[in-house]
């Protein structure tokens, strides 16, 4: 009896035990390396397990480093294990985050915590280490990565233009006294650790180039060029750049399944270039004229009224045409400005709104006209700022002549027709007395026929009302939700949205931006399916989320591959991708089928 008991209790004691270590809760940051260079960036995971669904996570990050948090929703991933007859189940809550190195020295990031139904849970810390590496001044023929920025301008005013133009080269690999292409070695430049400031995102033109070394031997290079073109839009200090680029240069290869090169070794290669700041400024106080509205640039001003002969208060459409670069932007003259004017027109004071027509920016306003004769339209004024010249130009129009006839005061009489001034031309009302019916041949067809009679069509309507109201709430219902639930009117045309993208690419001439095409057509698909807030996904967050919601490793590696061969063919858009355009297309169809049979 006794050895009973002791068994017993030893069992309500490990059972317990078992399921709470089987459920351990845990909140874990994970940085993939705590040695970071000024610029570099590297992508962070910040894990909760068995916490329940989280908030976004919180918490202080040092001045000099920068975290980004790359999905609002967490991934979800759930792991069943059975160890001794014992199934136990743990879940993941993974949000996705990128850490930018701003400035050198040792930093602590967190704790980060996160709510879960209002418990907080915190993680560990990681310390940071940022190293500053001095920009490298050899010639670029001496390094095996460089990179330079250069502008077209480093001081103008405010809403001109500025080109701006990344270069960078790789050197060509050469291993045993054998060189190999760029094209047949993926991930050689490592864009997910890489800033590239403005230039992000930009379309880049590609070519080779023989660069000498110190001692004259020549090397050959892939080089990359990116030119961007900055529209000032802030008075002030504008800074392009700076430039950081990480490229895990091969030292040794291997043969991979298809018989192609992959990189078995490789050795870390950066380079970096110092921001160039560039001054903006502000058009002058002095001597401004009344008629400047803000406008830099070059111009010429077109003035037109049509019609010119109305009666007094009929419109008269005042057409102001400016034409010049840039237009995007420019406001009109102010009307009210000008007494003459007001003095002779009405006219709404608002301000005037354009449109852009033939590259001209267009304002028109109504003026009415007070009084009748000869009342010209006065001369229009407006100024610009002339950047090159650096001082104001006034642009002053011609006056229109109009000319406005006196207003007819309107007549209502009633017209007889026995009167010896009746007019046969003249519309009259004759009032009749006794109604309608007598004055129709047959009264019994004026009146409806009341009637009621249980027909065919009767019966066959009453038959299907209800079918009718039940079809007619299932269309409501659904155009309710599709208006109320955002995120599952996303869900429901995702696909829809995605084929017609598809079929939109497919006619590009151009391969590399019909893979760019396709390769958008499949992350704005993902988006729309799985709710998130951007269709600009990543490979490895495109991973991350197919992981995230079970789908086969098989077709998330296919998925991932296709995007990250449209990346490396948008800094090389001259060359040929591993996928072509018929057969990405049906790639991405069955791959849409496929996702569509997953639970969002």
């Amino acid at each position: 009896m006794k050895l009973r008991w002791i068994m017993l209790c030893v069992l309500a004691i490990a059972i317990p035990s078992s399921f709470a270590s089987a459920q351990t809760v845990s909140v874990k940051l994970i940085v993939p390396t705590q040695q970071l260079e000024v610029g570099e960036a590297v992508d962070v995971k910040f894990v909760c397990k068995n916490t329940g669904a989280p908030e976004s996570p919180k918490g202080f990050v040092p001045e000099g480093l920068e975290l980004k948090l790359l999905n609002s929703s967490p991934s979800t991933k759930k792991f069943t294990q059975i160890i001794n007859g014992r199934r136990s189940v743990d879940t993941s809550y993974s949000f996705a985050m990128r850490l930018t190195a701003k400035k050198a020295g040792s930093y602590t990031l967190g704790p980060l915590s996160v709510d879960v139904n209002g418990r907080i849970h915190e993680s560990n810390s990681v310390t940071i280490t940022v190293r500053n590496v001095e920009t490298d001044d050899r010639a670029d023929g001496e390094r095996y990565v460089f990179a330079r920025i250069e502008v077209s301008k480093t001081s103008l005013y405010v809403t001109e233009t500025l080109t701006a133009t990344l270069t960078f080269g790789i050197r060509e690999i050469s291993i045993d006294g054998r060189r190999y292409d760029l094209n047949m070695l993926r991930d050689v430049l490592d864009l997910r650790s890489s800033q590239l400031s403005v230039f992000e995102g930009g379309q880049a033109t590609r070519s080779s180039r023989s660069l000498p070394d110190r001692s004259g031997q020549r090397h050959r290079y892939e080089v990359f060029r990116v030119v961007k073109a900055i529209r000032t839009e802030q008075i002030g200090e504008l800074s392009v750049g700076p430039v950081f680029l990480k490229a895990n240069y091969p030292t040794a290869l291997r043969r991979g399944w298809f018989g192609s090169p992959e990189i078995s070794r490789s050795r870390r290669e950066t380079a970096r270039t110092n921001s160039i700041v560039v001054t903006v400024l502000a058009p002058p106080e002095l001597n401004r004229p009344d008629s400047y509205t803000g406008a830099v640039g070059y111009y010429a001003l077109s003035v037109s009224a049509l019609p010119t002969e109305v009666s007094q208060g009929q419109p008269v459409t005042l057409t102001i045409a400016i034409a010049g670069n840039p237009v995007e932007g420019v406001a009109g003259p102010d009307l009210t400005r000008i007494p003459e004017l007001v003095s002779r027109f009405e006219f709404s004071g608002e301000e005037l709104v354009g449109d852009l027509e033939a590259g001209a920016k267009v304002f028109r306003r109504a003026l009415f006209p007070k009084q009748a004769g000869d009342q010209p339209i006065p001369p229009v004024e407006w100024s610009y700022f002339d950047p090159g010249l650096e001082r104001y130009v006034t642009l002053t129009s011609q006056p229109i002549s109009l000319q406005v006839t006196q207003r007819e005061a309107p007549t209502t009489a009633i017209v007889i027709p026995d009167s010896p001034n009746f007019d046969p031309n003249t519309t009259e009302l004759r009032v009749l007395t006794g109604g309608i019916s007598p004055n129709y041949a047959d009264a019994n067809a004026v009146l409806a026929n009341q009637t009621f009679a249980l027909t065919t069509p009767w019966l066959v309507s009453m038959i299907a009302a209800p079918l009718s109201w039940l079809v007619i709430l299932g269309v409501t219902t659904r155009r309710r939700r599709l208006r109320e639930d955002v995120s599952w009117a996303r869900q429901r045309g995702a696909r829809r949205r995605a084929l017609a993208h598809i079929r939109k690419a497919l006619p590009n001439s151009d391969a590399a931006q019909q893979q760019r095409e396709l390769a958008s057509a499949i992350t704005g698909y993902l988006s729309d399916r799985f709710n998130l807030s951007s269709s600009t996904l990543t490979p490895i967050e495109v991973a991350t989320l197919l992981e995230s919601h079970g789908v086969e490793a098989g077709v998330c590696d296919q998925i991932v591959s296709f995007l990250e061969s449209c990346d490396a063919a948008q800094y090389a858009p001259g060359t040929d991708g591993e996928w072509s355009g018929p057969e990405a297309a049906a790639e991405l169809k069955n791959w849409v089928k496929h996702l569509e049979s997953l639970e969002a």
